[in-house]
């Protein structure tokens, strides 16, 4: 472990406005926003304070933005966006610490924007006054709408002196070349790009990636014969297969009960006494 400081014990960091970046450290990716300006022009705005919101059922993401930037009124206006993911690249990195000084119009900004605006292949969703471009350069894109009735409902949302800007994600775009890769099963992934944030009042720092690898799970969860004893306790009339069961194991200890109970729930809602694989794997499919 690297150690650059003079001592290992912890101190205190003062407490400052923008604390993710001014009191303490958080590396992380970062979203080039695209949105429709007020003359129909596609602006694009670098977002690191941009995250996952809810991953299962729905699916939406978490933009954190000044209210006054140029993302945050377009997106406001349109209720429509796209957050595109690009890999690591020295000259694009340039661009992008430009695009995310305060105060510039869209125009300034496409004069020495860098990346390929197209149209995106979604039906409906070709650019106008409405819809963004997206960027060709981009290893993925996520074509979000504002959910305005949520943020309304939610005083901490509603109220924050930041925009925060709930987005509901409609499509996920990702190139071809990379979509086998989505699962885990190959031996590669994106560059993805990484930003530390701003520092000291006149720099911002990015990070160079290294290449990804991959670890096996380890083998700590429920094996399936426990799994089929636990499951074949819970109710007279729904039955676990020993197959069934070994399409469970590895589940935590910890969730095993809940995962269990909730397909008994399934079975018994839909007429079935004996789960088997196949009804294990019809519902894993329903919850992809």
């Amino acid at each position: 472990m690297s150690n650059s400081g003079t001592s290992d014990a912890f101190v205190v960091s003062p407490m400052r406005d923008n604390w993710y970046q001014r009191c303490s450290f958080l590396g992380s990716s970062f979203a080039l926003i695209t949105t429709v300006d007020e003359a129909g022009q596609t602006n694009i705005g670098p977002y690191q304070l941009s995250f996952p919101f809810e991953v299962n059922t729905r699916r939406s993401w978490m933009v954190i933005s000044r209210n006054t930037s140029n993302t945050a009124t377009n997106v406001y206006r349109t209720h429509k966006c796209a957050l595109n993911f690009i890999e690591y690249d020295e000259e694009q990195i340039k661009t992008v610490l430009k695009f995310g000084y305060p105060g510039q119009t869209t125009a300034e900004k496409m004069a020495y924007n860098c990346f390929k605006l197209i149209d995106s292949p979604t039906p409906g969703r070709e650019s106008n006054g409405i819809y963004p471009k997206i960027l060709a350069d981009a290893f993925q894109v996520y074509e979000c709408t504002l959910d305005i009735d949520r943020i309304n409902e939610n005083p901490i949302l509603r109220d924050s002196p930041s925009a925060h800007l709930l987005l509901n994600i409609d499509t996920i775009l990702v190139k071809e070349c990379w979509m086998k890769y989505v699962d885990g099963s190959g031996d590669k992934m994106p560059r993805i790009a990484l930003t530390y944030g701003f520092r000291g009042g006149s720099t911002f720092w990015f990070g160079e990636p290294q290449p990804a690898y991959g670890l096996p799970i380890p083998d700590m969860g429920a094996n399936h014969e426990l799994v089929h004893y636990e499951a074949n306790r819970l109710d007279a009339e729904v039955r676990f297969t020993m197959g069934a069961c070994k399409q469970l194991s590895g589940i935590p200890n910890a969730f095993i009960q809940k995962v269990l109970q909730g397909i008994v729930k399934q079975a018994k809602a839909r007429g079935v006494s004996n789960v088997d694989v196949a009804f294990v794997i019809a519902l894993n499919r329903e919850r992809e």
